[in-house]
């Protein structure tokens, strides 16, 4: 396991924001995942190996650490904590990749061709949900997953109808995805079933 505390140090800037997400302060959560996600994407992928795998470990990573802000213990160095976690995430998703790859493959083999429309009728119930969900992001986060999400629009084409970089509005998208995430959790099993039935 690598041990990055010998070559982290302290930020106390970072110790600040990390005291006040455990408080609850979701901006402080916004700028600690737009500071560290990109470092902590690239550590991932030296361990996963897949770009996707990668991203989505430390996706995990951000959403545990907020779902479970009030258990947190005080933490002296903010970038090691990030850091152990995202390896420790990594481990686990790389033992789990074989069985969701079988899982999946089922899953394709047996889905039905065909869903009740009980089913279909039922997905509407999830649009107030979701909507509400995405008005909660912050504008410029919330414009961006609106283009990308509902207008077809590409990053790049976002990225000049806006006069910004097309890393802004990947990391635009990644913090909308992260924080939909944490929002709909309660609801994702029904909005997995649901899902294909209709886009969201």
């Amino acid at each position: 396991m690598i041990d990055t505390t010998k070559i982290m140090t302290s930020n106390p800037n970072d110790i600040q924001l990390f005291n006040a997400l455990v408080n609850g302060d979701i901006s402080a959560f916004d700028k600690l995942f737009n500071l560290y996600y990109p470092i902590l994407c690239r550590f991932a992928l030296t361990i996963t190996r897949e770009e996707s795998d990668a991203e989505e470990s430390v996706q995990d990573v951000f959403v545990r650490l907020w779902e479970k802000k009030k258990h947190s213990t005080t933490v002296s160095n903010v970038k090691s904590y990030l850091f152990k976690a995202t390896y420790n995430q990594c481990i686990l998703q790389l033992k789990n990749r074989r069985t969701r790859v079988l899982h999946e493959s089922e899953y394709a083999i047996n889905m039905p061709s065909d869903i009740p429309i009980e089913e279909a009728e039922n997905w509407e119930a999830f649009r107030p949900v979701i909507q509400s969900a995405v008005n909660q992001l912050p504008e410029k986060c919330r414009q961006i997953f609106l283009m990308r999400r509902y207008e077809g629009l590409t990053n790049s084409e976002i990225a000049d109808y806006l006069s910004i970089s097309v890393k802004t509005v990947e990391n635009q998208l990644t913090i909308a995805i992260n924080r939909l995430r944490i929002q709909l959790k309660p609801h994702i099993k029904q909005l997995i079933i649901l899902f294909f039935i209709d886009n969201l």
